[in-house]
């Protein structure tokens, strides 16, 4: 197509010469080819995906399932939403306990622990209320592992354990006494109430007798015996088998000494020892006894026959017997067993 200047421009001006445009295509055939291109054109992402172009970029694919299932729910056009798990960011929140900080906490804690020491420390020799505590705990410890090792062996046995640690008879009775502390009454004090009222001429012997204390409350003559001697004054025996004469003795005292598993042979020893009508006094606690009566009547085996008794007490019963006739350390007599007096921790 050609476009003319005007006249009026003068008669040298030239004709500017323009590219021919396509002409739109009316027909038929045309439109199709249209439509046909229109197909044929590749969909924005956007469109595929039903995402804006602003949307993050989606991520790749990988073997693993969970990122497999994030892209084909993306694909899907669904979106999980994140949930509040609120005691799992308290469990990100908290520290955890690194080798470090476990010192330091360590320290603190001694630190502390020195600190009330020192605030605590007494005027008697500079022991601590934490020193004495910590002490108490120590001893009431190893006092209820000896007494129930006492209590569960035999009296031979009880013997070589003592004989192998000397400390730990020390022991047992330091904790021994730290217990009589708590008790309503001590037992023994009744049985030195009733050897005071014996003539003074009777001779007496303490099995079991600890550290002799009855030796050392009554005027009268008395043969102190335990495992251990811890005085010049106790013969350190075995109670089944003590070196006493026979028939030597008016009184024959078991203040809680009714302890291991051959009971049997201590009432056979005190059947030899004891004079013909000689007394024997027994003080035991009374959760070790299941049947009161029963006891009575086998002792009754054991050439004893019961006097007195006083089982109203909450803690502690009391028995008094007579020797009526000799039996002989090898007599047929029946088992005799109390149950083991345990004490718990506190």
């Amino acid at each position: 197509m050609k476009f003319f200047v005007p006249s009026s421009f003068g008669k040298n001006a030239d004709a500017v010469k323009f590219k021919p445009t396509a002409q739109s295509d009316t027909s038929a055939s045309g439109k199709m080819k249209k439509n046909k291109k229109k197909k044929n054109k590749a969909k924005p992402k956007s469109e595929v995906t039903g995402r804006g172009p602003l949307a993050p970029p989606m991520p790749m694919e990988s073997d693993d399932d969970e990122t497999m299932t994030t892209v084909r729910r993306v694909k899907e056009g669904k979106v999980d939403k994140k949930k509040n798990n609120k005691k799992q960011k308290q469990q990100q929140k908290q520290i955890k306990p690194t080798p470090a900080l476990l010192e330091a906490a360590k320290e603190s804690l001694l630190e502390d622990a020195e600190e009330k020491q020192s605030t605590s420390m007494g005027a008697a020799g500079g022991v601590s209320a934490f020193e004495a505590k910590l002490k108490e705990q120590l001893m009431g410890g190893r006092f209820r592992f000896l007494n129930e090792q006492l209590y569960t062996m035999n009296s031979k046995k009880a013997e070589q354990l003592f004989k192998s640690d000397p400390e730990a008879f020390k022991a047992y009775h330091d904790g021994y006494r730290h217990q009589v502390e708590k008790w309503p009454l001590n037992p023994l004090n009744r049985i030195i109430k009733m050897v005071k009222k014996l003539p003074k001429s009777l001779e007496i012997g303490d099995f079991g007798c600890g550290e002799g204390m009855l030796a050392k409350s009554v005027p009268h003559k008395v043969y102190s015996m335990d495992l251990v001697s811890c005085r010049d004054d106790i013969i350190s025996c075995d109670m089944a088998n003590t070196p006493l004469n026979t028939q030597s003795l008016d009184v024959a005292v078991y203040c809680l000494s009714l302890m291991g598993t051959n009971l049997k042979d201590y009432l056979l020893e005190a059947n030899r020892v004891l004079k013909m009508d000689g007394l024997m006094y027994v003080a035991e606690i009374q959760s070790r006894f299941d049947n009161v009566k029963d006891f009575v009547r086998k002792l009754d085996s054991f050439g004893f026959t019961l006097l007195n008794q006083d089982v109203g007490q909450k803690v502690f019963y009391f028995f008094q017997f007579k020797k009526v006739r000799n039996v002989g350390k090898v007599a047929n007599v029946p088992a005799l067993q109390l149950k083991p007096c345990l004490y718990r921790k506190r």
